[in-house]
């Protein structure tokens, strides 16, 4: 699925990059409080490179499975870590720089072996108050219920097809 949005948005010509997060160390949030003083985590890991990116990026999609009805350790560990940024935004009232007229969107991919829609309300709901904190706004998903096994995705072209479009959604001007 993220494939597919990733070449989707590469055919607009947008400039796109693609971490995988299991190839990164971001550790959990251990609530130190320094990111209040600051705005930034203080924990010496990968997590610093996705702060600079998140604030960087006009776009982010988050690509995951549902585990256990929520999003998976690597994923989860990410956002609560991202509550340097809502430091940065509520405590001490700094928004990201702003980009002029390019309003910031986030979307998210999923799938689940849960048969129901149900299955990505955690996540969902994650994601939205997500970009509220990186000041973004949520644009919208593609989830899949039903996806239990690697490569199973294949199976299910509607599913590819509506990632094509988010990726081509996510490039499209305001």
């Amino acid at each position: 699925m993220l494939d597919q949005a990733v070449n989707a948005a590469e055919s607009t010509g947008a400039r796109v990059e693609k971490l995988v997060l299991s190839h990164f160390t971001v550790g959990p949030c251990l609530e130190r409080g320094d990111c209040r003083e600051t705005g930034e985590c203080s924990i010496d890991d990968d997590f610093k490179l996705f702060y600079r990116k998140i604030m960087a990026v006009d776009r982010l999609i988050i690509a995951a499975p549902v585990y256990f009805m929520g999003f998976p350790a690597q994923a989860k560990a990410l956002i609560d870590r991202c509550q340097a940024f809502y430091a940065r935004k509520y405590v001490l009232k700094k928004r990201i720089p702003d980009r002029g007229a390019i309003k910031r969107r986030g979307f998210l991919l999923s799938a689940a072996g849960f048969e129901s829609e149900e299955a990505f309300d955690c996540l969902r709901k994650t994601m939205k108050y997500l970009c509220l904190t990186i000041d973004m706004e949520f644009s919208g998903d593609v989830v899949v219920p039903g996806v239990d096994a690697k490569g199973e995705i294949e199976d299910h072209p509607d599913a590819l097809k509506r990632s094509w479009e988010l990726g081509l959604r996510a490039t499209a001007p305001q």
